[in-house]
């Protein structure tokens, strides 16, 4: 930040320390926001969370803000069984269906098999019968930049993190707010076409999850 703007003082103890840090990290926000909303990319994140027995919700992890995949953990080895399925339509873990094949959907319990979330819940069908612990991949925002830490993403990142931390600490009180807004086209995009390419391990093949018998 100092090389882009020479005024800055930055070095511990000066003047600009947190007001540049304050800067960064709001930069920071705006990368992750951005790089969440496509997919593969900076996707190493894991976690896991819990379900209840006969409680069909279990609270989103903190900080996470892209979903891949989730999988049952087995209770013994803690590795995966098997991936959940997503369900798209908003509340689809509550089937509905006609009399009388939804008294067996809403009354069976067992291990998730499914699961939808609106990004405050993870929803699961069927409705737990016990407590399971399930592993989520995705991308999860990173720890707020501070002075004497470590940067969490790859160095192609810091430049554009940089020249955006920068500008806004140029913006005064008469500049235009779309000022900022200008500013992410210029900096981010040919570092997230980078990103989003990482992965070149041939293309994705065919998921066939259906029998039908006709």
């Amino acid at each position: 930040m100092e090389v882009l703007n020479a005024e800055l003082q930055l070095q511990s103890g000066e003047a600009d320390v947190t007001k540049g840090l304050l800067a960064l990290n709001i930069a920071q926000d705006y990368f992750e926001s951005l790089a969440a909303a496509r997919p593969k990319i900076l996707g190493s994140s894991t976690g896991t969370v819990t379900t209840t027995a006969s409680t069909e919700t279990t609270a989103f992890t903190a900080g996470l803000l892209r979903v891949d995949r989730v999988h049952l953990l087995g209770a013994s080895t803690s590795r995966p069984e098997y991936e959940l399925r997503p369900l798209r339509r908003t509340g689809g873990h509550a089937v509905s269906l006609y009399w009388p094949t939804n008294i067996v959907l809403t009354s069976s319990t067992g291990k998730p098999k499914a699961y939808w979330t609106n990004g405050t819940n993870f929803y699961w069908n069927p409705l737990p019968d016990a407590t399971h612990t399930l592993r989520w991949y995705g991308f999860s925002a990173a720890a707020n930049i501070t002075a004497a830490g470590t940067f969490a993403y790859p160095d192609i990142v810091a430049l554009p993190l940089a020249i955006y931390a920068v500008k806004l600490m140029k913006l005064g009180i008469d500049d235009a707010i779309d000022d900022a807004a200008s500013i992410v086209t210029e900096v981010f995009d040919s570092t997230l076409d980078t990103l989003t390419a990482f992965v070149r391990d041939g293309a994705v093949g065919f998921e066939y999850t259906q029998i039908h018998d006709s």
